[in-house]
């Protein structure tokens, strides 16, 4: 796998369009999250460690389920968005997946979503977050293939749209603001860090413009300066017309692969 030379690509977005671009993620992800989160149950009692918590609501969602005797611990590069969640059995650190060391062993859950594909080194993060688990512990990592971004046809956007996702997808990855394959490859790297138990699962689905999935692509593609080159497009790529059929009701789309991988780290003794 590559490993483009990227940083964030909303690091500078300011923070109430950051915000609100957060919370239509959540929008677009929570319910598969929850649904996926069922393979780590019973809850009760779980220490759980949320990476690239965002704007919390995965946070919010480990808490409610581990109850009282439970804890949650949500880290982000960027905390500010974080900031109301102050449940008792939540606590909240700034912290940088690939340069920071994480706590050996002390986590029964580990969950991340739409981080991946951000990093230059996913599996430096993988590394430290299986290691971060305790023997027998759950890794479930979210993110998002945009191999099946397509416009549905009959629309009088879809030739241009079409068009500009191509050239995203026969763009090279260097240089980009992300990996908009990382999802794909999510079996493939799990299976490479000793998890047994493992599981995984793609998600195709179809939107339309207007929705709040559709709108969180939106607000991505305004809010980042220079966003042709960090999608990969040639400079000068007028990506216009591509934010108004997000926007159009009438406009109808395959959305990028929702991606679920999981497995336990081996309990001591374990032989396959």
């Amino acid at each position: 796998m590559s490993a483009p030379t990227r940083g964030y690509m909303h690091a500078e977005t300011p923070f109430q369009i950051e915000l609100e671009r957060l919370r239509f993620l959540e929008t677009r992800y929570d319910g598969v999250t929850r649904g996926r989160l069922r393979v780590a149950q019973p809850f009760e009692g779980l220490r759980c460690l949320e990476v690239g918590a965002g704007a919390g609501s995965v946070a919010r969602m480990l808490a409610e389920s581990v109850g009282p005797t439970g804890h949650v611990v949500a880290l982000d590069l960027d905390p500010r968005f974080l900031g109301d969640l102050t449940l008792p059995n939540v606590t909240v650190r700034q912290h940088n997946i690939v340069t920071d060391e994480l706590e050996q062993s002390e986590y029964d859950l580990v969950h991340c979503r739409a981080l991946l594909l951000h990093l230059a080194d996913p599996m430096t993060a993988l590394d430290r977050m299986v290691a971060a688990l305790r023997p027998g512990g759950l890794l479930l990592v979210e993110d998002t293939d945009f191999s099946s971004l397509a416009a549905v046809a009959g629309h009088a956007s879809s030739a241009e749209f079409n068009r500009l996702i191509r050239l995203c997808r026969e763009g090279d990855l260097d240089g980009r603001a992300f990996d908009p394959r990382l999802g794909g490859e999510l079996p493939g790297l799990l299976a490479g860090l000793g998890l047994v138990e493992r599981g995984d699962e793609a998600l195709r689905l179809e939107r339309t413009g207007g929705s709040p999935e559709a709108e969180v692509m939106a607000i991505a593609l305004e809010a980042v300066d220079g966003a042709a080159l960090s999608l990969g497009l040639p400079a000068g790529t007028d990506l216009a017309p591509m934010i108004a059929a997000f926007r159009d009701p009438t406009f109808c789309y395959v959305d990028s692969l929702n991606v679920g991988a999981w497995g336990r780290r081996p309990m001591p003794g374990y032989l396959g």
